[in-house]
């Protein structure tokens, strides 16, 4: 719908374009988490999600069709933003001595995908469903995670074991799902070896594409030298190259953004690379993203499988602490950090979508099944993920903020 001036002014009608979409949603965005934070337990992204609910599907009706698809262009360098700096918290020297994270992540993992999976199939869904929601339920929503343990400046073990297990839940529920195509797909006429060869191909291109972006950026590093602000835009560029590589090859964006940050923190032995702050950059993109996730919520989703849903939700997190707590003592933790750290892996779904989007391009009879579910997680969990992570943090001391 669009509005016409007069002729002497404008001759046909107005409508949204990208530079009115951006700022329109910034100033949203930036006034409800101003107003959410006044709460101490609600962090800024809330404000951004329920700006986006009230003028998406949900509620007002203005961010839908083509407006939301411009709106995910922004969502997805959010994205890609995100995933870098977490992934640069993946450090293979320090795992080495905590040894017991990658078993707790390893246990976490497999236990979310028995008890998610079985439970749902107790309740009588679709067995390939309950595979499906069994796998994803192991990704932590990487996003939430990040804006929240930045905002609060967070330090420590219990901050950085969660930054850790998010990453590398993350890259265990991608490798799952591409690993367990040949048993879930389901699309008539598609033979078995198609999701065989999608899988080696979506493993091995997103680990060599960010393989082969790492050795290009790296001589460039050298020779820009440690200035913050060159690198800051070698990063930043590099990073868009690898996007838009993956896009074009079909590849899951987020698996080659989290093996390029790992790549680029663990291989580079002369640190020509320096640790960088995104700051009023990631800021910009951060709104754009959870207001597009709260535009994509609709209550009305939640009507027909929210037993299915919270059924989900418990079983995951009954997993994911039963994963942490197995290994507590031996990781020399206490019984309360522990369950500060199950109780910050409770977001999930940022990635589910994005990998559900970029499948549904293959096998949409496989991927829709799982589309009503993941949307119920999606507004359960974003909504109240984000304070749960917060809550976390500031209960374990480490926040640095006043």
């Amino acid at each position: 719908m669009g509005w016409s001036l007069p002729s002497f002014i404008l001759g046909q009608p107005l409508h949204w374009n990208a530079l009115l979409l951006f700022g329109s949603l910034l100033l949203f965005g930036l006034i409800g988490g101003y107003i959410v934070t006044k709460t101490h337990w609600v962090p800024r992204i809330t404000g951004y999600l329920i700006v986006g609910f009230i003028l998406g599907e949900g509620c007002l009706n203005v961010l839908t069709g083509d407006v939301l698809e411009s709106l995910n262009i922004f969502a997805d360098i959010a994205v890609a933003l995100v995933v870098y700096q977490l992934g640069r918290y993946v450090d293979i020297g320090w795992l080495r001595r905590e040894k017991w994270l990658l078993a707790t992540v390893l246990s976490a993992s497999l236990l979310c995908f028995l008890f998610v999976s079985t439970v749902l199939k107790w309740l009588g869904t679709p067995p390939i469903v309950a595979v499906m929601a069994g796998v994803f339920s192991i990704a932590s929503a990487p996003a939430v995670i990040l804006v929240v343990l930045r905002d609060l400046r967070a330090e420590g073990q219990v901050t950085r074991r969660l930054a850790v297990m998010t990453a590398l839940n993350n890259v265990v529920a991608l490798l799952a799902v591409y690993m367990l195509l040949p048993v879930v797909v389901s699309e008539k006429g598609t033979s078995i070896w198609t999701p065989i060869g999608h899988a080696i191909y979506a493993i091995g291109g997103s680990f060599l594409l960010a393989y082969v972006t790492y050795r290009l950026m790296m001589p460039l590093a050298r020779l820009l030298g440690r200035q913050r602000a060159r690198q800051f835009v070698l990063v930043i560029a590099v990073m868009a190259l690898a996007t838009g590589a993956a896009y074009a090859l079909n590849l899951p964006v987020l698996l080659t953004m989290l093996a390029f940050a790992i790549f680029s923190k663990n291989l580079d032995s002369q640190f020509d690379l320096m640790e960088l702050e995104f700051g009023a950059t990631n800021e910009l993109f951060i709104v754009m993203l959870f207001v597009a996730v709260g535009a994509s919520i609709r209550l009305s989703d939640l009507s027909a499988i929210g037993i299915a849903v919270l059924a989900l939700i418990g079983a995951r997190f009954l997993a994911m602490a039963c994963g942490v707590f197995m290994f507590a003592r031996v990781a020399r933790m206490n019984w309360s950090q522990a369950g500060l750290i199950a109780l910050g892996t409770l977001p999930m779904t940022e990635a589910g979508v994005g990998l559900m989007q970029t499948l549904g391009r293959l096998y949409p009879h496989t991927t829709a099944a799982m589309m009503p579910l993941l949307a119920g997680c999606l507004i359960v969990l974003e909504l109240g993920g984000p304070i749960a992570v917060q809550f976390a943090l500031l209960k374990s001391g480490e926040s640095g903020r006043e």
